[in-house]
Parts: structure tokens; C-alpha cells; sequence
């Protein structure tokens, strides 16, 4: 079997308990994220986009924050709306994050709990153009995914952290970072 399709079976699972946990964690809060910490004046040609890693680090942390963020409060509303994600996502994460809101709904499925992440670090950062490439542990231990009858249908014997490998773009017209790919990570799990 392929990495890719060994990643996809491995990651259904994931990306419904995610959706749903990570939507769960926002009930209460608004319904677009906040513009993300960025730098005092947007890139252009000639201008970095960060002034330094620890700024573009820092950018990434608020971003991906939002994004789960979002992903958890549109998982609790039981995936109505997804294309809300484009606020916080771009490429194959909103084209993923949509399709497996859209599962929810249809499923009629809910998420609930709150996702959260740690151990957030810079793998490599283009202050210039603003690609960031980061490593984090995903904690799902908190989240569940329920029938409407409230009836967990996620695994008991699932993962309760993954090491992620997650990558972000500067969008010139937020003027902000928007998590862009994110794939676990194979390597030597650093959770």
C-alpha cells in the first residue's frame, strides 16, 4: 500500500474526530476568527514578511489556534457552513477540512470536547515570502465524535496525540497566514 493511501486510511478517522472535536472547542465563540498577529506592515516585493523565525513562529501559532478554533466550532454545529474554513485554511487543508465537515452533516454527526495542540516548532520558515513549515502534537484525547442520539462512533482504541507536520502561506490579502497542508508526521513520533 502507498504512504499516501496508508496516510488517507489513517487519517479518516483523524479528520472525523478532529472536525468534530475541533469544533466542539469553539462553542461560544465568534464566527470568523480574528486577523492573525502579523507584522506591522504587509510583505511586498522588497519588504520581509517576518522579521524574524520567532515572529513567522509565532504567526503560525496564532494561525493554526484559529484554525482549530473554527474547524471545532463549525464541528459542533454539526458541519453546516464549512466553507467558513476558507478564513483559516487554503489548498488541500480547506478542500479536506469541507469535505469532511460536509461528512458530518450529512452523517448527522457532532463533534464535541475541544482539540488542542503542543510542542509547536519551527521545521523552516522563508521570512520573505512567508512559507512556514512547522511540527506539532495534535491532542485529540478530548474530542469525540457522536450520532445524534449522542453515541460516541469513534474508535475507543484510536491515538490520543499524532505528531503533525503542518505548513502555512501568507495570504497578501488577509495579510495573515492560512494553514496549507498538514499531514501526519511518519517519522519517529516526537509526541
Amino acid at each position: 500500500m502507498r504512504i499516501r493511501e496508508r496516510y488517507r486510511l489513517a487519517t479518516t478517522t483523524l479528520y472525523a474526530s478532529l472536525c468534530t472535536a475541533g469544533l466542539l472547542a469553539l462553542t461560544g465563540c465568534a464566527t470568523s476568527p480574528a486577523s492573525i498577529a502579523s507584522p506591522s506592515a504587509s510583505p511586498t516585493a522588497d519588504a520581509p514578511a517576518f522579521a524574524s523565525e520567532a515572529d513567522a513562529l509565532e504567526a503560525a501559532r496564532t494561525s493554526f489556534t484559529e484554525y482549530q478554533a473554527l474547524s471545532t466550532q463549525i464541528g459542533h454545529e454539526g458541519g453546516v457552513s464549512p466553507e467558513r474554513m476558507a478564513a483559516v485554511a487554503t489548498g488541500e487543508v480547506l478542500a479536506g477540512e469541507i469535505t469532511s465537515l460536509k461528512g458530518l452533516s450529512s452523517e448527522g454527526l457532532k463533534g464535541t470536547g475541544a482539540l488542542a495542540f503542543d510542542r509547536m516548532t519551527l521545521q523552516s520558515a522563508d521570512v520573505n515570502s512567508a512559507h512556514v513549515e512547522t511540527y506539532l502534537c495534535l491532542d485529540v484525547s478530548a474530542t469525540d465524535l457522536v450520532d445524534s442520539s449522542g453515541v460516541t462512533v469513534v474508535p475507543a482504541n484510536r491515538p490520543l496525540r499524532y505528531p503533525m507536520q503542518i505548513g502555512f502561506t501568507f495570504s497578501r490579502t488577509d495579510n495573515r497566514l492560512l494553514v496549507e497542508t498538514s499531514e501526519q508526521w511518519l517519522g519517529s513520533n516526537f509526541c
